[in-house]
């Protein structure tokens, strides 16, 4: 397996680890269309949050099997 590959592999449980953890922090930084509008903040959705620890999860798999 190359040195890219494995790194490649790191990065994605590193990722996985702060979507998981830190899902609001990410969420600030995060991808455009998961947020909401600016309109729509007045009410507080979870949604956001269990879609970027569904992410975290995915990357973290991907990571870890990787390097099986």
């Amino acid at each position: 397996m190359s040195i890219l590959w494995q790194v490649g592999y790191v990065i994605a449980v590193v990722l996985g680890l702060a979507y998981v953890i830190l899902p609001k922090r990410v969420h600030t930084f995060g991808f455009e269309f998961l947020r909401r509008s600016s309109s729509d903040q007045s009410e507080e959705s979870g949604t956001p949050i269990w879609l970027y620890r569904g992410l975290g999860v995915l990357f973290l798999f991907i990571g870890v099997t990787g390097f099986l």
